[in-house]
């Protein structure tokens, strides 16, 4: 079996759903393109003012090129570890191909340039038009857009095979579906801690002129040299020679650049091709928790059915459990803190506190602002995780409508669900920025009033 007939049944996908979503697929296109002018317009103003501040502006070009690098390796890795661990060991395709006159090794190339693809897609809508802007600032020949394409594909292989080593090796010591549980939380904190950073450092200092010097700054700050050890350090000598900002050997670091990513993959091949198959039958296998303790979890949840006897009470601990268990959504609630979080950042930063007649007005302003902007979040929070509440039943959707229960019965125990929690959350946060905005007590008892109705046709 080729490696083409392994991909094809990828690409026949993806061509059907370009076919049956015209509409989808262009709406999609335009909103790639406008994120690609997006990125290409900040990348050009910050290049544009590196580039006129005379004998300094290389420098930090090259340290802004080397942190771009430095972020998308990590953004890769953890992202590669992610795919990996689906597209080698827990795919529902792969038990067939193993039956099939097939090599390990013809299959980890296939699997591995699904992971590649499936990892690096998002890599390349912020690179490509952060290099584009580099040879268009610094009016690069077409030399450097080629070397810019070569080493994008070829430094995008090193974070892959990295992450498909670390992949199999969590699998032979661990469950595979714990370590997906992990790998899912541990990306939801980081994604969480990235947010709260960037809100810390205050972009919004950028469009002014004078916040591009505390930027330059920090570029300066970010080390002295790059590290001769890092692929990060040898992609940005092997553009910035092309690039024309200063003299250097493009061909020994994009030769060391290959050479690794070579090694690193025919490593990953040899690895995956001899235990493969041990890594593979270790995924397939769980934990099964042995004793009948009672956990605590159904101690809390007796409590709070108690006020729901019968089907929307046991309607309601199943989905309690269901949504405990599953990493894949209560990780989510970690991003969700962390736009909280930014949200009364955001209301304590205000300067209201000065007494002057403006800042009264701004807060009055703020005050009524507040009850619609909490509803909205609050709105934005029932999208994600109410809105879906009956089609996350899937065919069991089906067990219930067959089902001795009448469908108000199934609603009620929904609608408790979701409305318990998405009170208690605007509650919450209204209160907390009422607070932040001293705002006198009996507007925001008004207010906490207003919400409980509110939440309800939310």
């Amino acid at each position: 079996m080729t490696l083409a007939a392994l991909l094809q049944p990828r690409l026949l996908s993806l061509r059907n759903v370009v076919r049956r979503g015209r509409l989808r697929a262009v709406t999609v296109t335009v909103l790639v393109g406008f994120f690609w002018l997006g990125c290409f317009l900040l990348f050009t103003r910050v290049l544009g003012y590196f580039r006129g501040l005379g004998d300094f502006g290389p420098f930090l070009t090259q340290r802004l090129l080397v942190l771009l690098f430095l972020t998308f390796f990590g953004v890769l890795l953890v992202s590669n570890t992610v795919t990996a661990l689906t597209t080698y060991y827990l795919a529902a395709e792969v038990t067939p191909l193993l039956a099939a006159p097939l090599s390990y090794r013809r299959l980890h190339h296939a699997r591995f340039l699904e992971t590649l693809v499936a990892s690096s897609w998002m890599v390349l809508l912020v690179g490509l038009p952060a290099l584009l802007a580099y040879g268009v600032v610094y009016r690069a020949g077409p030399l450097f857009y080629a070397g810019a394409v070569a080493v994008l594909l070829v430094f995008l292989v090193i974070p892959a095979a990295v992450g498909v080593l670390v992949t199999t090796g969590l699998v032979l010591v661990f469950p595979a579906r714990r370590t997906r549980d992990v790998l899912i939380v541990g990306v939801g904190l980081a994604v969480a801690a990235l947010v709260v950073a960037v809100r810390l450092l205050r972009p919004e200092r950028l469009a002014d002129p004078s916040g591009l010097v505390g930027f330059a700054s920090f570029l300066a700050g970010f080390g002295a040299t790059g590290s001769p050890y890092l692929p990060t350090t040898w992609a940005a000598e092997t553009l910035l020679p092309l690039l024309g900002a200063r003299p250097g050997e493009p061909l020994f670091y994009f030769g060391m650049l290959a050479s690794t990513a070579a090694m690193l993959f025919l490593t990953s091949a040899a690895v995956v091709e001899r235990v493969f198959l041990i890594a593979w039958s270790r995924a397939q296998t769980g934990h099964v928790r042995a004793g009948a303790a009672e956990r605590p979890l159904s101690r809390w949840l007796a409590l709070l059915v108690r006020p729901l006897p019968g089907p929307p009470g046991c309607v309601f601990a199943k989905d309690v459990t269901l949504f405990l268990r599953d990493p894949s959504q209560w990780s989510q609630l970690l991003l969700v803190s962390a736009l909280v979080g930014i949200y009364l950042y955001n209301f304590s930063a205000l300067p209201l506190g000065d007494g002057t007649p403006l800042a009264l007005a701004m807060r009055d302003l703020a005050t009524i602002l507040n009850l619609g902007l909490g509803a909205f979040v609050t709105t934005a929070v029932a999208v994600r995780f109410v809105f879906p509440m009956v089609s996350l039943e899937g065919h069991a959707w089906w067990i219930l409508r067959t089902a001795p229960v009448p469908l108000a019965h199934l609603w009620w125990s929904k609608f408790w669900i979701g409305y318990l929690p998405l009170v208690v959350f605007a509650e919450l946060l209204v209160a907390t920025t009422n607070g932040l905005l001293r705002v006198p007590f009996p507007v925001t008892v008004t207010f906490l009033l207003t919400l409980v109705p509110l939440m309800a046709a939310v």
